[in-house]
């Protein structure tokens, strides 16, 4: 089936494989759009980010496409018109589920059909595979009142978790006919590894169809570890980091448990060069500002102490000894490090705070291993004077941060689910012999040069 030209389609769908320029077909069709904007949807802030930081590389207008997320279209649609919505939002906590039958009940009432042909000349959807039932819902009602092109990929849906999702295959193929199929692995021919990049998306039958993938067989850039026991894992873990070190590659990602967040942070903390790949919301800086912000003075500085131990390496025994005896008089501070901690304990101000913090992320043999959340943390203790809120002031942080793109570490793990829209020259995947087909096709398909795969066995993603 040859590509087929988004402009062209009226209501339709293509699947787009990783690595394969759907970001690029969708901002070509945005540059060749004439008249009214499209409006272009997708599902998170960092989405939105990708795409409107590669329109404006290829200079793009911004008038040319509205580009935002469905849940925020969806927002904008129930705050305009909460009469015909039948919903106020709370912004402070919005309820999601509830904002997006909103939503629909106003596009699906026909009331704004004049002003949504009069502000878009099309819709075109992103990442079409993560969208819920009622998401679905909203999409179809819109595509019953523009020209609507969907692109997705049924082998990356790793969002399903939570609800399920609609069937691709009957309930969004039926909506959405495909199109066609985006079928250059343009990711793998920018790096001079095109076979590779084949190879990748060969393998997308066997995951289908339930048959996994065979390690065994893959071509060279994969390389497999059996790992059977837990000291054979942690070998595999030490050997792969530190064979990462050598490399010297500018970016590498390490696929980590999707189930148990506190083994990736374990796995950074443990390993020299690695950084966590954090969740949006950053849900511990929520409860850590408020700890930090309910207490004052020494009450105050121990839990900012707890929450540097989260954050950083080398916060151990010796190290608060030291400040055990400084506190106590027992030491005279060496250096501004120490003299930054005796202000703090003077006197627990929120500025006090954040230049103690400052001093111990600057400091030989304290690593910061999740430094999102130190950043964080920082800017809001800047933003707060002593009688202030300081967990309001870190949401504020946090919130402005979600709206831009992400900062991905040299060397950083994250779960499927935080990793998938990325790529990387290197990825080592921990864990592969758990993947299901979907987990296992969105963690192989990251790598542009090289994969290794620690796991008990060589086929992985197999149906059971």
């Amino acid at each position: 089936m040859s590509i087929p030209d988004i402009l062209a389609i009226n209501r339709g769908s293509i699947v787009a494989p990783a690595g394969c320029g759907k970001t690029e077909a969708i901002v070509q069709a945005v540059a060749r759009n004439d008249g009214k904007p499209a409006l272009v949807l997708t599902h998170t802030n960092a989405g939105v980010h990708a795409l409107r930081s590669r329109m404006a590389r290829s200079k793009i207008a911004n008038a040319r496409a509205r580009v935002t997320t469905l849940d925020g279209w969806s927002l904008q649609v129930v705050n305009s018109y909460p009469e015909l919505s039948g919903h106020r939002p709370d912004l402070a906590a919005i309820n999601y589920p509830t904002l997006r039958k909103a939503a629909i009940r106003a596009v699906s009432s026909g009331a704004l059909d004049a002003i949504l042909r009069a502000s878009y000349s099309r819709v075109i959807v992103d990442e079409y595979q993560d969208c819920n039932a009622a998401q679905h819902r909203l999409v179809t009602e819109l595509a019953q009142r523009l020209p609507c092109c969907v692109l997705g990929d049924p082998l990356q849906r790793i969002f399903d978790f939570a609800e399920a999702l609609p069937d691709w295959d009957g309930t969004v193929l039926s909506a959405f006919p495909l199109e066609g199929t985006l079928n250059d692995p343009w990711r793998w021919i920018r790096q001079g590894e095109e076979d590779f990049g084949h190879w990748i998306l060969a393998i997308r039958n066997d995951l289908e169809n339930g048959r996994g993938v065979d390690l065994a067989t893959a071509p060279a850039n994969l390389t497999w570890i059996r790992a059977v026991d837990a000291a054979e894992q942690n070998a595999a873990e030490a050997n792969a980091i530190a064979a990462l070190r050598a490399i010297g590659a500018p970016t590498s990602l390490i696929v980590g448990s999707a189930i148990d967040p506190s083994s990736r942070v374990a796995f950074a903390k443990a390993h020299h060069g690695v950084q966590v790949v954090e969740r949006a919301d950053m849900p511990e800086i929520k409860d850590a500002a408020a700890e930090i912000g309910g207490e004052k003075d020494l009450k105050r500085l121990n839990k900012v102490l707890k929450f540097a131990r989260s954050v950083m390496s080398g916060i151990d025994k010796p190290f608060v000894d030291r400040l055990n005896d400084l506190n106590a008089g027992r030491a005279v501070p060496s250096d501004d490090i120490e003299r930054s901690f005796l202000s703090a304990r003077q006197s627990a101000t929120f500025g006090n705070l954040a230049r103690m913090l400052e001093s111990w992320r600057l400091t030989p043999g304290l690593r910061v291993f999740r430094p999102d959340l130190l950043a964080v943390m920082l800017d809001g203790m800047r933003r707060t004077t002593d009688d202030g809120d300081l967990k309001a002031s870190v949401l504020s942080v946090r919130e402005a941060k979600r709206s831009g793109g992400r900062q991905i570490p040299s060397m950083g793990i994250g779960s499927t689910l935080l990793l998938k829209g990325l790529e990387a020259e290197h990825v080592l995947i921990l864990e592969a012999g758990a993947m299901n087909a979907c987990n296992a096709y969105v963690a192989l398909s990251r790598a542009s040069k090289a994969i290794t795969v620690i796991s008990n066995k060589s086929v992985i993603g197999r149906s059971l």
